[in-house]
């Protein structure tokens, strides 16, 4: 049988020329777990600035007629009225609503309910606060309760209120989806994948370390508190005892770190003796070679 071996250069991202570094940013965005990430972040950035309330959100951004980001289900009241001290960025609320207005819309939330509902779109994903319709609503069932002089002209306000606040947060989610799943920055790709241990090949394609088979020799180290160690003896040839040294060799292997020990007379033998055992390790790979 004959076997063959293959070099492979895999190189890091900086390492990666212009169209290799646009293929590789490619390969990142195509990522299916982007869009599990993206829906994740919004529905955590809801629960926090909306904590009473009960939000979903629902998204399609594909540069397509009906694309688009749609918060829906009940956002509670008391939410909004404090809205600006979990999200800054609205302070621009503050105000608008009169003390008077949120005591009187808070009596009638008590006497009614408290919360609004925000519509799920049901065919496509565009947002769907301007359908938000609870003045009305809030009249009807107020004046069956036997309310009277109710001041819908509030309740009217309130509305245009919450409509103003989920388009305009719609509208960001939407920017931000856009820029999470088809815009990435060099700056911010080296990053991720210097945090993940990613490599590429030459054209940008990128390197499956799994698929490598490991060379046979390595399946010899044993676990050392995490680290890969081995022990390696020189043939007895009658050398006395304390003329032979103790040497280490360090080198990596896809994301692993190995250590081997050896008996050795010299550094010269012992590399002799490394490389003889390990026939699939280049003098590039080793990290350092020294005595112990």
């Amino acid at each position: 049988m004959n076997k063959y071996i293959k070099e492979i250069k895999a190189y890091t991202f900086p390492e990666l020329t212009g169209e290799a570094k646009e293929k590789a940013k490619e390969w990142y965005l195509n990522d299916e777990t982007l869009s599990w990430e993206l829906t994740n972040n919004y529905e955590s950035d809801l629960s926090c600035i909306f904590p009473n309330s009960d939000l979903k959100v629902q998204w399609s951004l594909s540069y397509c007629q009906g694309d688009g980001v749609n918060i829906y289900g009940s956002v509670n009241m008391e939410d909004i009225f404090v809205l600006s001290q979990n999200a800054p960025a609205y302070n621009w609320i503050d105000g608008y609503l009169t003390e008077k207005e949120i005591r009187t819309l808070r009596f009638y939330m008590s006497e009614y309910k408290n919360e609004v509902k925000i519509p799920v779109n049901r065919r496509y994903s565009y947002c769907m606060a301007d359908s938000i319709d609870f003045a009305e609503d809030f009249r009807y069932e107020l004046e069956n309760m036997g309310i009277r002089d109710i001041r819908v002209s509030v309740l009217e306000k309130a509305e245009r209120l919450v409509k103003q606040v989920f388009s305009q947060l719609c509208m960001e989610y939407e920017k931000q989806g856009y820029a999470e799943l088809y815009e990435i920055s060099d700056e911010d790709m080296e990053e991720i994948c210097e945090s993940n241990g990613y490599y590429f090949l030459e054209n940008g394609e990128f390197f499956n370390e799994d698929c490598i088979e490991e060379p046979e020799e390595l399946s010899a180290y044993f676990d050392n508190n995490g680290d890969q160690c081995i022990d390696l003896s020189r043939d007895d040839d009658g050398t006395p005892v304390e003329e032979i040294g103790r040497y280490e060799v360090t080198f990596e292997y896809g994301r692993c770190r190995y250590y081997c020990f050896i008996d050795a007379v010299s550094l010269e033998e012992a590399m002799f003796i490394f490389f003889k055992n390990h026939p699939h390790i280049n003098y590039d790979m080793v990290i350092e070679h020294m005595e112990v």
